[in-house]
C-alpha cells in the first residue's frame, strides 16, 4: 500500500491509495462485508509501496486456519478466481478485477467489484515491509486515511494471526458518493520484507447483513498467496 506521503500504505496492510475505492459503474461500488464467523487479522508495511491491510470486520477476532490448504468448498454463488499474479480467493459471482495498480518495485494493488453491486474488495502485495503488521496500520496507513472524507477508525488495531503469518487487522468509517462507508482491513507478513492486505467495503447500513458477512468470510476463507 502507498500512503498519500508516498510510503507503502497498504503493503503489510497495504495500498496504493488511501481513498476509499468504488470500481467505476460498469465494474461494481465499493465492496461490503461478507460472512458470519469473524476473520483473522493482517499485517502493514512502512517502505513506500502500494498496498493496502486491516482490522476485524464486526469483530473477528479469531486467527486464522493454518498456512494455505487446498481449495476449500465453496459455497453457492462464489467461484474461485485466480491472478495473473499468482494468488487466488472466491469471489461473488459476477464479480472480475476493476484495475490493478503497480509500482516500480513490484508492488500492486488490485481492484474488485461488480455491476450494480455497492461493495469493493482491493487485493494488495508490497515489499520491504515493517516487521510489525500493527505498526504498519498505525504509523503508515492511517496518516493518510485521516485525509479521506469522513474517516474514522472503530476500535483497536488488532495484532493476529492469519494462516499461520503474523498479521494485524484495522476497521474503519468514511464517506463516498454520499453514502456511509465501512472498510475492513487485514493485512499479514509473509517474510522477506514480503506482505499482502485486503480490504473489504460496504456501505456502513449493510454491513452486518448476512450476505456481506458470508462474503467476507469466504474471502478470508479461500484466499491464497504464492509461497516462496
Amino acid at each position: 500500500l502507498v500512503s498519500a506521503n508516498g510510503r507503502s500504505d497498504e503493503a503489510g496492510p497495504a495500498a496504493a491509495d488511501t481513498t476509499p475505492e468504488r470500481p467505476p459503474s460498469s465494474a461494481g461500488a465499493p465492496a461490503a462485508q461478507a460472512p458470519a464467523p469473524p476473520p483473522p487479522p493482517s499485517p502493514t508495511a512502512r517502505a513506500p509501496e502500494p498496498g493496502a491491510p486491516t482490522a476485524s470486520p464486526s469483530s473477528p477476532s479469531s486467527p486464522a486456519a493454518p498456512a494455505a490448504p487446498s481449495s476449500p468448498s465453496l459455497p453457492a454463488g462464489f467461484r474461485t478466481y485466480t491472478s495473473p499474479e499468482g494468488f487466488s480467493l472466491a469471489l461473488p459471482q459476477g464479480w472480475e478485477p476493476v484495475r490493478t495498480r503497480r509500482a516500480p518495485d513490484a508492488a500492486y494493488r488490485v481492484f474488485f467489484g461488480a455491476d450494480d453491486d455497492p461493495r469493493s474488495l482491493a487485493l494488495t502485495y508490497s515489499e520491504r515491509l515493517d516487521r510489525d503488521p500493527v505498526a504498519v496500520w498505525r504509523d503508515d496507513v492511517q496518516p493518510g486515511l485521516a485525509r479521506v472524507s469522513g474517516f474514522e477508525r472503530i476500535g483497536d488495531i488488532g495484532a493476529t494471526t492469519y494462516q499461520g503469518y503474523r498479521a494485524a487487522d484495522m476497521e474503519w468509517l468514511s464517506a463516498g458518493d454520499g453514502v456511509r462507508l465501512r472498510t475492513f482491513g487485514r493485512g499479514f507478513l509473509v517474510g522477506g520484507g514480503r506482505g499482502y492486505s485486503l480490504r473489504w467495503t460496504a456501505p456502513a447500513d449493510d454491513w452486518d447483513d448476512a450476505a456481506n458477512r458470508r462474503a467476507l468470510d469466504v474471502l478470508l476463507r479461500t484466499l491464497r498467496v504464492p509461497r516462496s
